[in-house]
């Protein structure tokens, strides 16, 4: 800035003090963490992080703070379990009219009045019909002056029925008394936390919790760290999935995510306020957090559910299913594999846990392994203490057992023989675990030591000091809060499974093809990067999230006979069809949805048992699958959990590494992005409090940096949605306006009887697209769903057709029109497909730009139609070359299929046809049967591959122990020489 001869630019010291002093400002600052095992990290702790979304004025407006009861799915504050699951306390407990009354709290499980006179005992406040409501009982007042529950069913009623509350009610009745309370209904009057509030409003929100391993490098040498972000579910999807508003807390070269979740989970488990500003409210507020589920790849969620991982024999985080290969190989094993088994629960964990650090005591770890391998739990930081258990009873028993100058006196007298000197062995050894168990509750010791002498914690094994701590987190249960997420276990499993199960058969000359073909399609309202099909053969199998959801969507289309057989062909169907469907943005029915992704489920993994039943034997993340229903009816859409806003978000936690000194990692990123949360804050209008105990919010010109400068919004992950409006239109640069007369516009599809339409001596602008009103980006040529009318008295009918112009008129009166060619879409099924086939009818339509619903991607059938290949130029860069490559030449444009496998829209598109064209069929009639006949196989089979299997390995350890033999006697004879010499 100097060098541009910028005047009074400040010194790095004096830009650098700066930061610090707004930092120290705003309040966020990085705390330094122990964790049991000895490894230090510094985390920004989520409660302060969250802070900030309730005083910035880019994110409050969106933060819903209730529940919702609705029909139609589509947030988490929707779903089932923050409806249906959450206790009342951990709900926002009060409520007021902002507006008219904002001093005037309604507490839950206090005695309110209604404007009718009736009196009512809030219970939770939700949203119901767009409105906000109160779940309340109905209260009497008996002639002694006594309330009484007159009905102990929940009714909902507005709240703007609402009159006084219970302040106003004990100013008018003195004292409130209730008389018929049960055991299970505890009103504490007034509510605890009105005397904390102190007039302040009071909310809850609750966050998903993230944590990953993470390379720290650019290069491919991985510098491992292990992350921890989090995000504020009460903010809409739309928002949560840009980068925007991940929240990064910690990260750890050293420290696991179950030490650092430890201290993330100080803010979870306390029952303390925090305040802050709300800036939509422009008071001080008070809110605290909780945690409401763990979306992770695989290994985490096994790390976080203190399951011992995809390799054990009960492998399932969330259930008991599993066994040995043998166990898997009969008719219940194997069709247990299929389904959700018994669930897990923290209590059965922590008791299996503390099992093994008891059975440790003894100093037998084929013991303490053989409890993990019989009930899947292994847990991270138990096995520290476990080691040291072992190593030590092992080292007492030597010292107590076997060595005569300091073991027990009783083993020194050589009369006591057989079973009685059995007796006191074992009797030492009882006595050493018990000692050790002892040991092993005192540590940490500076931990031990800061427990209250009257706790209770003092005689037990702690959470976070011996095992996970996410087992004790209030409100929040690993095994079912972590749901089956669905870049992990979706894309990057069965898609990638199904991947090489195609291409692994096939040669240059096949990749080649299906290169060619997948080229080909068509990607307009699939919402997909550029296609890179030749990429995605020769690096077929390096591929990523990305070209999975390109194959997924599009491979069904190119997989003729001549490349794969009919099974995999079959289970790329299902594959597909399942994928368009767990990738829904909302749920209108949930009951119908659940029903449907239930078949497509089945279908899915009895289609992989044709393929090879062995698979479902081995992949787990086959056997996650069956678990996406309840995780979807509880968290709400799939795409809700799905991690790839948080992996996309790893970029910038990776240039932060890079760009550090390397010397105290933990510290300097969480420093170095605490800061830029700062920034972020302010620079978007946030407020913070100043020394003088005031709010207050950076300038104006600051405040309009982030709306006006694009470059910045991209850096922070921030997009600005409000400038897609639906039936808007986007006209070309004047220069490139070339107005034309109507006929000219419509060209070959101009006739004498549409002329009356825009023929009248206007000039018509071909436009570059309509916006529907599903904000898509409509083209020409894009298929679309719209609104049409035959006549004016006829009712509205939603029609498919493709886009042959967006024009523009030139005049100022004159409205944009959209010209549709209408396609009739079949009664039933491609047989092949299992899609909907779309015809040109030779119709045409001319709709207003709102008429527009939404966009849907469609593919010429090419195998029907046998199109042909030609060779085109390449271009490489700018340049156009004489090289040459080969591409799809359609052979005619009247029958096209629409693309069931396409993700974007995928649920309007099934709203739209006729349920007959969409409704799953089960693949097999007899599941159970069919599952019999595999299991019956892999019990012939399965003996085979272990022996062959055990063979291999015997033979590569024999060869391995002849050759060490080798270069030990070569080592021998070369000092022998060396010696002589």
């Amino acid at each position: 800035m100097r060098e541009c001869g910028t005047p009074n630019v400040p010194s790095f010291f004096a830009l650098r003090k700066k930061q610090a002093s707004l930092m120290c400002d705003v309040g966020l600052k990085s705390r330094h963490h122990v964790s049991a095992l000895g490894n230090h990290f510094h985390m920004n702790h989520p409660i302060d992080l969250i802070a900030m979304d309730w005083s910035n004025p880019f994110v409050r407006e969106f933060i819903h703070v209730y529940p919702e009861i609705t029909t139609t799915i589509s947030e988490f504050w929707q779903a089932g379990k923050y409806v249906d699951e959450v206790e009342l306390d951990d709900l926002s407990p009060m409520w007021a009219d902002w507006k008219n009354a904002p001093d005037q709290h309604f507490f839950i499980k206090e005695l309110a009045q209604l404007k009718n006179g009736q009196y009512v005992v809030p219970m939770r406040w939700i949203v119901y019909q767009k409105a906000e409501h109160v779940e309340a009982l109905y209260a009497t007042r008996d002639q002694a002056g006594n309330f009484l529950i007159a009905d102990p069913e929940l009714v909902q009623i507005p709240v703007k029925e609402l009159k006084y509350n219970y302040l106003d009610l004990q100013v008018q009745f003195g004292s409130i008394n209730f008389l018929n309370l049960s055991p299970s209904l505890a009103l504490e009057m007034p509510h605890p936390v009105r005397k904390i509030a102190n007039n302040r409003p009071v909310f809850v929100l609750r966050i998903m919790l993230w944590a990953d391993d993470v390379s720290g490098n650019r290069s491919k040498q991985y510098n491992a760290h292990m992350n921890l972000y989090v995000a504020n579910v009460n903010l809409p999807h739309q928002k949560l999935a840009q980068e925007y508003f991940v929240r990064f807390c910690s990260t750890s070269p050293h420290a696991s995510s179950s030490e650092q979740f430890e201290g993330l989970c100080e803010d979870l488990n306390s029952e303390s306020w925090r305040p802050t500003y709300d800036c939509a409210l422009k008071r001080e507020i008070l809110f605290k957090i909780r945690g409401h589920l763990l979306p992770a790849d695989n290994p985490q969620q096994a790390e976080s559910c203190s399951n011992a991982g995809v390799n054990a024999n009960f492998w399932c985080c969330a259930d008991t299913s599993g066994g040995t290969d043998k166990e898997r190989e009969t008719d219940d094993g194997y069709h247990a594999l299929f389904e959700v088994g018994i669930p897990r629960t923290p209590e059965e964990t922590i008791k299996t846990i503390k099992q093994q650090i008891w059975t440790a005591c003894l100093g037998v770890k084929e013991t303490v392994e053989k409890i993990q391998t019989d009930t899947g739990v292994k847990d991270k930081t138990a096995i520290h203490w476990i080691d040291q258990l072992i190593e030590k009873a092992r080292q007492m028993q030597h010292d107590r057992l076997f060595t005569e100058a300091i073991r027990d006196p009783r083993l020194n007298n050589r009369s006591i023989k057989g079973p009685n000197r059995e007796a006191i062995k074992m009797q030492i050894k009882h006595e050493i675990q018990k000692e050790l168990y002892d040991w092993v509750i005192t540590q940490p010791e500076d931990r031990f030591e800061r427990l209250a002498n009257n706790s209770s914690e003092q005689a037990e094994l702690r959470a976070g000091d011996h095992y996970n701590i996410l087992l004790r987190v209030h409100g929040l249960d690993p095994h079912h809060d972590s749901p089956c997420e669905i870049l992990h276990t979706v894309l990057l499993g069965v898609d990638k499974y199904l991947w090489h199960e195609t291409n692994k058969v096939w040669d240059k000359k096949k990749d080649d093809l299906f290169g060619i073909r997948l080229q080909s399609s068509s990607i307009d309202g699939l919402t997909l990067y550029p296609l890179r099909a030749q990429y995605l053969v020769q690096y077929k199998n390096s591929l990523v999230g990305k070209h999975f959801k390109i194959l997924q969507q599009l491979a069904i289309f190119h997989l003729h006979d001549d490349l794969c057989t009919k099974a995999v062909f079959d289970l790329w169907k299902a594959n597909g069809e399942l994928g368009a469907m767990i990738w829904y943005p909302e749920i209108k029915d949930m009951d119908i949805y659940l029903a449907d992704l239930e078949i497509l489920v089945n279908n899915l993994l009895d289609l992989w048992a044709v393929v090879d039943p062995s698979r479902i034997q081995k992949k787990y993340k086959l056997h996650v699958l069956p678990h996406i229903k309840e995780d979807i009816h509880r968290f709400g859409p799939a795409v809700l959990f799905s991690t790839e806003v948080f992996e996309c978000w790893n970029t910038v936690f990776r240039l932060c590494s890079v760009l550090s000194n390397h010397q105290a990692p933990s510290h300097d990123i969480a420093v170095a992005l605490a800061d830029m949360e700062r920034f972020k804050h302010q620079v978007s209008g946030g407020w913070w409090k100043n020394k003088n105990g005031d709010y207050i919010q950076a300038g104006e010109k600051i405040r309009n940096f982030l709306v006006g400068n694009k470059e910045l919004q991209r850096r922070l992950g921030w997009v600005d949605t409000t400038n897609l409006k639906p039936g808007t239109i986007k006209l070309p640069p004047k220069d490139k306006q070339h107005p034309v007369a109507w006929s000219a516009a419509l060209a070959h599809l101009w006739t004498a009887e549409t002329d009356h339409i825009g023929g009248n001596g206007q000039k018509w602008v071909e436009c570059k697209y309509v916006i529907s009103r599903s904000f898509d980006v409509c083209k020409a040529k894009s298929w679309v769903f719209f609104n049409s009318k035959e006549s004016e008295n006829s009712p509205i009918s939603i029609i498919a057709g493709r886009i042959f112009k967006v024009l523009a008129s030139d005049s100022a009166m004159g409205l944009p029109i959209i010209i549709i060619e209408h396609s009739d879409i079949s009664k039933t099924n491609d047989m092949r497909l299992n899609m909907p086939v779309l015809s040109r009818s030779g119709r045409i339509s001319f709709v207003e730009p709102q008429d527009v619903l939404f966009l849907f991607n469609a593919q010429h059938d090419c195998q029907t139609s046998c199109c042909s290949t030609t060779e085109v130029s390449v271009k490489q860069g700018r340049d156009q070359t004489t090289r040459k490559h080969h591409l799809i030449t359609h052979a005619e444009d009247t029958r096209y299929i629409i693309n069931m496998h396409a993700l974007h829209n995928a649920n309007l598109i099934r709203e739209t046809l006729p349920r007959e064209l969409t409704a799953p069929k089960p693949y097999f009639a007899d599941r159970r049967g069919k599952h019999d006949e595999f299991a019956a196989k892999l019990r012939v089979t399965g003996p085979t591959k272990r022996a062959e299997t055990q063979a291999k390995a015997q033979a590569t350890r024999a060869k391995n122990k002849k050759g060490k033999e080798a270069q030990r006697l070569q080592a021998e004879e070369a000092t022998t020489q060396a010696g002589s010499s």
